[in-house]
């Protein structure tokens, strides 16, 4: 019997593309498309799908958001435009076979949802780079989130205001607080999260996606 392929993605033109590209070939028996996550789970529930191939994000649910939940029951292979570390990270933990551009060769693509059918793990070279760079900067990532996670309850709240650009006089008008203590209040963070500057302590905020 032949493999049944579901493909999830928000856009209909790239979406039968897909589907276009599967029926092509010999081996893929039947391509399913569906439109966010719930389209999907309601496909899955009344057909037999031996692979789906996910979009990361997706209109609601997010297929990242949905991954972990999915890729329980089937080999699921991740499909995206982004192909930032993070997000790599973040889907072949939650058990994604793999993780695919949407610029990927056709064949390329076919071959890596046989790949991942077979329980191989699919990753780009280029992508798997990106990984190993990423997790070779894990260390500091994780040092500085720890950090950040100690501050106390106020410099949190100032923490906050740096992410979003505010001075030291902005920061002390939101808080209620003279410019001057909410300047000892950044040199303190500063000293606490070892950072030199706050133009570099704002772009870590951002690298390492932290949230308040």
């Amino acid at each position: 019997m032949g493999i049944s392929v579901a493909i999830c993605d928000d856009h209909p033109v790239f979406r039968a593309g897909i589907a276009g590209i599967f029926n092509q070939d010999e081996d893929i028996e039947k391509t399913y498309e569906a439109g966010d996550i719930e389209e999907l789970e309601n496909l899955l529930a009344e057909n037999s799908v031996d692979l789906v191939l996910l979009d990361v994000e997706l209109p609601g649910e997010t297929g990242l958001e949905a991954l972990p939940r999915l890729s329980q029951e089937l080999p699921v292979l991740m499909l995206s435009a982004f192909d930032d570390a993070r997000r790599i990270k973040q889907a072949m933990e939650a058990g994604a076979k793999g993780y695919v551009r949407k610029d990927a060769n056709p064949d390329e693509l076919v071959q890596a949802a046989k790949d991942a059918l077979m329980g191989e793990t699919v990753l780009d070279p280029s992508l798997a780079i990106k990984l190993a760079q990423s997790l070779r900067r894990e260390p500091d990532e994780m040092e500085f989130v720890k950090r950040v996670s100690a501050l106390s309850p106020r410099h949190r709240e100032v923490l906050a205001l740096i992410a979003n650009g505010e001075s030291n006089k902005g920061i002390g008008r939101t808080l209620g607080i003279s410019e001057g203590t909410a300047k000892n209040h950044v040199v303190r963070i500063l000293q606490l999260l070892n950072m030199p500057d706050r133009t570099k302590l704002a772009l870590a905020l951002v690298r390492y996606n932290v949230e308040f």
